[in-house]
């Protein structure tokens, strides 16, 4: 009965593993609930593993999608872009200015010489945009890819959580039974009241 949760998390846990996220020490982080299932895992130690072993995921997949999706930098690289269009129209308006009194003086000059030099001429900026444009449209498909496939494994974790949760509240009921036996039989005779008074 416990397979459901095991196979949502199994299959979650392949498609992180797949991506490259699984670091080394995820088994070295155990949720503070997992010992204290444990210490009830005799009223039914096949669903009290399956929650524990779930339960023991929890924070790695919150932690994989937040890190993941918080990795983005396409927003800083079209910023990049749109600074560099601003850059080509202010360069472009100065240089207008300069021809409208008909004459190119010294300075005016040397200033086109020093923005060639230190931003490159227009022609070559328009370049290095369409470039970084090119980079950002590949970067982009990659992580929509990328993120769809972090959601689809955090969909079957939580999948995996909530059969879990299901589990849970059929351990419950099973020990509310168990309890209400040991209660009715003042502990004597049943063979789970050790258990529970444990």
């Amino acid at each position: 009965m416990s397979t459901s949760p095991m196979k949502y998390l199994d299959k979650a846990m392949e498609k992180v593993r797949d991506l490259g996220l699984v670091p080394g020490g995820t088994k070295d982080r155990t949720d503070p609930m997992v010992a204290l299932l444990n210490q009830i895992s005799d009223i039914d130690e096949e669903r009290i593993i399956a929650i524990s072993r779930t339960l023991n995921q929890a924070s790695f997949f919150n932690d994989v999608v937040r890190e993941q999706v918080q990795a983005m930098d396409i927003s800083n690289r079209y910023e990049d872009i749109t600074n560099s269009f601003n850059s080509i129209r202010d360069d472009a308006k100065n240089m207008v200015d300069q021809l409208d009194d008909g004459k190119l003086s010294t300075f005016e000059r040397v200033s086109n010489v020093w923005m060639k030099a230190t931003r490159g001429d227009i022609s070559s900026r328009f370049g290095k945009i369409k470039e970084t444009y090119l980079e950002v449209t590949d970067a982009t498909n990659d992580q929509i890819q990328r993120e769809q496939l972090i959601l689809d494994a955090y969909q079957d974790f939580r999948g995996a959580m909530k059969e879990s949760e299901v589990l849970a509240l059929e351990v419950a009921g099973k020990s509310r039974r168990v309890a209400g036996k040991c209660q009715r039989s003042s502990g004597r005779g049943h063979e789970d009241c050790g258990r529970l008074s444990g």
